[in-house]
């Protein structure tokens, strides 16, 4: 054997060793990636049900800083969410080149604001980390874990229910 072969024959070992079994392909998660500079974001594509160019959006005053505004998608007023002043990350503004991702379930549906859209990726949720404690002020139950690649993983659905981020006034 060749000093070629025998570096091959190492490499496909190696390779071998971190493979993933076949039985955890099968539980992996669909997920939509975004970018909320710096930081780069998920969340399970079942929970978004659209994704869209930042038209016009109209803020609505005596709202909680965390909400944007509302906009017009085809007919139906969706209230906007702004993660960053949620998450408390430094904002640097919305302009027209923002994406909306709707995210839906139930009858719960807002849109989130983001700097850009990376694109879609399965994540194996057996490969998820625990959030460190110190995630910039992210409120834990908000995360479902971090991906080996650094991407932080949402909970949609603590994000679609949670009691906190419903404005209700009377």
């Amino acid at each position: 054997m060749n000093l070629d072969q025998k570096i091959l024959r190492a490499r496909a070992k190696e390779i071998s060793r971190h493979k993933i079994k076949q039985d955890d392909m099968a539980e992996s998660l669909s997920v939509v990636e975004f970018l909320l500079i710096p930081e780069r974001y998920g969340i399970e594509s079942k929970y978004v049900s659209e994704v869209l160019s930042l038209r016009e959006m109209t803020p609505i005053p005596g709202t909680p800083a965390f909400v944007a505004g509302v906009m017009n998608v085809r007919g139906k007023i969706v209230s906007i969410l702004n993660l960053k002043l949620l998450f408390n990350l430094k904002e640097r503004g919305i302009t027209e080149l923002n994406k909306i991702i709707l995210v839906r379930m139930d009858r719960m549906e807002f849109g989130i604001v983001t700097d850009a859209i990376a694109g879609t990726l399965k994540v194996y949720p057996n490969t998820l980390s625990a959030p460190p404690a110190n995630l910039h002020g992210i409120n834990a139950e908000y995360i479902q874990g971090i991906t080996p690649d650094g991407i932080i993983l949402l909970n949609g659905e603590n994000l679609l229910t949670n009691k906190t981020i419903i404005v209700n006034q009377k």
